[in-house]
């Protein structure tokens, strides 16, 4: 392909992609559904090249990173255990629908683990985003939501690098889960240990007042980390997210994400608008049924995870049911889980992609209006409602 035409046809993705933007603000939807559906349509007219997969790749790896930034390992700590509590309920829950859907529709458990991932992770962008466009911050289930949402993204990214890890070998096998798993667990622990005990030094690396000097080091440090997981046979993206992690113990957090996230808004919409392009319309038929009843089943599951852990958090009727409803939404993870998987070279690639991209688009639509809506609906299930403070 020429570069001018190249050149031409990423100007007109992004300005459909600012087109469905604005559509998506005045239907007040979430970005991530409208930016696959304007994939889906471009792909139609243009193809993937190694300037979109370039960019696509630096898109999830600074999505990731982004999302790790907004967690901090001492505050994860201080609240460990009702973390933790929440979080094996929400995983003991939701993680097997996915392997059982995988396995009953035919696909080889590889396959189906992938799958399991895809269906368990709930979007914290999408859900973030409800919560500050529904002023929810204040809401007394909100808590509990966010630890359900750190919970699922370290818990996914680790289980993402073992995936990862395991996909050279191409079968389920003891040496090779347990070599994965001690990679994924090493890669974390040490660099939790350099945000921990060379913090001092790091503190003097990023202090750098050229703006211009700093976006260029810390674009570096995300990269460089991401090269560093993906050497190791884990994921890049995992790599992203923990370097995230140590960079929101720095007092430099709030400046890297002033300066970065602008990178990172048209990165991940070409990512999204990427995976759109590839994925294979003739697949959509074969799993259309199972998306809807991958649908079906995650409500419920979802809902059972919200009045479990709300009963942790002290919640009442309402806000358990509330808090369900809030982890509906899917989004960015599960598309990464598929983005991966379709290197996965046991033959369902095309199945997963469309199955996610369905299974996505129908919940990420659905879980934002339901949440929307969750007080209306946990009133008609559990009773009047009463005053904001006692929700």
């Amino acid at each position: 392909m020429e570069v001018n035409t190249l050149i031409f046809e990423i100007g007109i993705t992004c300005f459909i992609l600012f087109l469905s933007g604005l559509l998506a603000t005045k239907l007040r939807l979430t970005l991530i559904p409208l930016y696959i559906f304007t994939g889906l349509f471009l792909g139609r007219f243009v193809q993937k090249t190694v300037v979109t997969d370039f960019l696509s790749e630096v898109g999830i790896i600074l999505l990731l990173f982004i999302i790790g930034l907004e967690y901090s390992l001492g505050g994860l700590l201080r609240n460990k255990h009702r973390l933790l509590t929440v979080g094996l309920y929400d995983l003991a829950f939701n993680l097997p629908v996915g392997l059982i859907a995988g396995l009953a529709i035919g696909w080889d458990i590889m396959t189906s683990l992938f799958l399991s991932g895809i269906v368990y992770i709930s979007s914290s962008a999408i859900i973030c985003k409800n919560i500050i466009e529904l002023k929810r911050s204040a809401y007394p289930e909100t808590e509990c939501l966010l630890g359900i949402l750190v919970f699922e993204d370290i818990f996914i990214a680790i289980y993402l690098a073992v995936l990862s890890g395991m996909i050279t070998v191409g079968k389920l096998e003891v040496t090779p889960l347990s070599l994965a798993i001690l990679k994924a667990l090493g890669f974390c622990a040490v660099l939790m240990l350099i945000g921990k005990l060379l913090k001092k030094y790091l503190e003097e690396l990023l202090d750098v007042k050229s703006t211009e000097l700093f976006v260029l080091l810390m674009f570096s440090i995300i990269i460089l980390t991401a090269s560093a997981a993906r050497f190791l046979g884990l994921s890049d993206a995992t790599g992203a997210f923990f370097a995230g992690m140590v960079i929101a113990e720095t007092r430099q957090k709030a400046k890297t994400l002033e300066l970065i996230a602008p990178l990172q808004y048209i990165t991940v919409a070409i990512f999204f608008v990427s995976f759109g392009i590839i994925t294979d319309y003739s697949a959509f038929g074969e799993v259309f049924w199972w998306a809807l009843l991958l649908v079906g089943v995650s409500i419920p599951f979802k809902l059972l995870t919200g009045i479990f852990a709300g009963r942790v958090y002290g919640l009442n009727r309402r806000a358990q049911i509330r808090l369900g409803l809030g982890l509906l939404p899917r989004g960015e993870f599960s598309i990464v889980i598929a983005a991966v998987a379709t290197t996965f070279t046991g033959g369902f690639g095309h199945h997963i992609q469309a199955l996610t991209v369905l299974y996505v688009l129908i919940l990420a639509i659905l879980g934002s209006i339901l949440m929307r809506f969750s007080d209306v609906l946990a009133t008609a299930v559990a009773g009047k409602k009463v005053t904001k403070v006692s929700q």
